[in-house]
């Protein structure tokens, strides 16, 4: 098992680093992409100190992209997981965006990808949201949670980030 790990902007991401110590107790290899605002919430060196890995976050690095590194990360493991998944990445995707290289590599990807939301209860709710999940559902994608509980914004609903441990049950 190989894992791409994406990283997005929730106050949730740092849930994230309980889920790559997961990946590291159970000898699942795998790649890191971190949205550039993730690093508002945690830094590019707390993630690689603990997970001991490069992280990527830039679409246009020239190094990684002189090989076409995109397509590579994108294709190169067997599960793809989107921890958290934010309102504006579900939406992106759902519309076939490639503005950064998480989604790049999201539409690149030839597997199904499972997104794992974070979101306030009313954005989760939202229409538009919940439209854009069905889309994505229909096209073959996977998503585990959200699950109710307290919220960030200090509110109780659907909307929290499921715990690292229920990503493994779901994708094993």
């Amino acid at each position: 098992m190989k894992i791409l790990l994406v990283i997005t902007s929730s106050v949730g991401c740092y849930k994230a680093l309980d889920l790559i110590r997961e990946f590291q107790k159970k000898s699942i290899d795998f790649e890191i992409i971190a949205t550039k605002n993730t690093f508002e919430f945690i830094s590019p060196l707390l993630l690689e100190s603990i997970s001991r890995k490069k992280i990527y976050s830039e679409l246009f690095d020239l190094d990684m992209e002189k090989n076409i590194g995109h397509i590579q990360l994108a294709r190169d493991n067997t599960h793809i997981v989107v921890y958290p998944a934010t309102a504006n990445i579900i939406s992106k995707f759902a519309h076939g965006f490639c503005d950064d290289l998480a989604l790049t590599c999201m539409i690149a990807a030839n597997k199904p990808i499972n997104l794992a939301p974070a979101m306030n209860k009313e954005m989760w709710a939202n229409p538009l949201i919940q439209n854009n999940v069905q889309k994505l559902k229909d096209l073959g994608h996977h998503f585990i949670g959200p699950d109710n509980g307290s919220l960030a914004c200090g509110e109780y609903g659907s909307g929290r980030l499921v715990d690292p441990h229920e990503i493994l049950n779901q994708i094993k």
